[in-house]
């Protein structure tokens, strides 16, 4: 199979830098990488550019104009782009285990979608990254953190907790997800009425369940540490968006109304 590696970022080219550095260090190399950029500047294409030399054609910039927060958009703008056959996605604020693209191959399944975890960096070990001023590989024993238990690799683990919240999307992130980009499109993709930060992926995980796709919950592999940032002020998002998912959940939807159905005729 083909994968691509999709990568959302919205003005942090620091950030970005430092997941792309992740990225450049793989054991297996993904065949595409896709950067979904929600409206970010210049300093953001700058970061991208600089890495052309290492990645060559496989490294793809799929940008939209800002405005306001459209990451279900941009999700289904670069998957439309990609002609993987799976689709590994993270965010931009991550820095990936140098086996985290191999140990999603190795556990994607026809019938199954991947759920990963991730542990959250201090901030002054976060900044040190941002600067590259921090050496040597990352690992639960070597830098500040919390949620440690995450990024404790021990693969031969990973085995006995695949079935782990199989029928929940408990503990469910974007930030390290993967999916075969056939269901993703059987779906309609990410539901573009979630404008606001929240529980979009969970919603989309929903319409895969209800299509009958399955959870596959990886721990103590696809190990991915978070750049420290701020947390997001809740200004009633959460409780918004977690009525549209009780919804999805409510009707047994397969299909959200506004998704991806409408970028796949722009990208043959």
């Amino acid at each position: 199979m083909t994968t691509a590696l999709v990568i959302t970022t919205y003005n942090a080219p620091r950030d970005l830098r430092c997941t792309l550095l992740s990225v450049a260090c793989q054991s297996v190399m993904p065949d595409e990488i896709i950067v979904a950029d929600d409206g970010s500047g210049e300093p953001t294409r700058e970061v991208i550019e600089g890495f052309r030399t290492i990645f060559g054609d496989r490294l793809k910039h799929v940008w939209q104009p800002d405005e306001g927060f459209q990451l279900s958009r941009i999700r289904n703008r670069a998957i439309a782009a990609s002609t993987s056959d799976y689709i590994i996605m993270i965010d931009g604020d991550m820095i990936l285990d140098r086996r985290f693209v191999a140990e999603h191959i190795r556990n994607a399944r026809p019938g199954y979608y991947v759920a990963g975890l991730r542990s959250m960096l201090d901030p002054k070990v976060s900044e040190r990254l941002r600067n590259d001023e921090f050496r040597g590989p990352l690992a639960w024993y070597r830098a500040p953190m919390s949620l440690r238990l995450h990024s404790v690799h021990a693969p031969w683990l990973t085995r006995f907790m695949l079935t782990h919240h199989r029928k929940s999307v408990r503990q469910l992130i974007g930030a390290n997800m993967a999916f075969w980009r056939d269901d993703a499109i059987r779906a309609n993709g990410f539901d573009e009425s979630f404008t606001d930060w929240g529980e979009e992926e969970r919603e989309f995980a929903i319409r895969l369940f209800n299509l009958g796709i399955r959870r596959r919950t990886m721990i103590f592999s696809g190990v991915q540490f978070h750049l420290y940032h701020p947390t997001r002020k809740d200004d009633g998002a959460l409780e918004r968006n977690g009525d549209r998912l009780r919804a999805t959940i409510a009707s047994g939807a397969t299909r959200c109304k506004v998704g991806i159905d409408q970028y796949l005729d722009e990208e043959k």
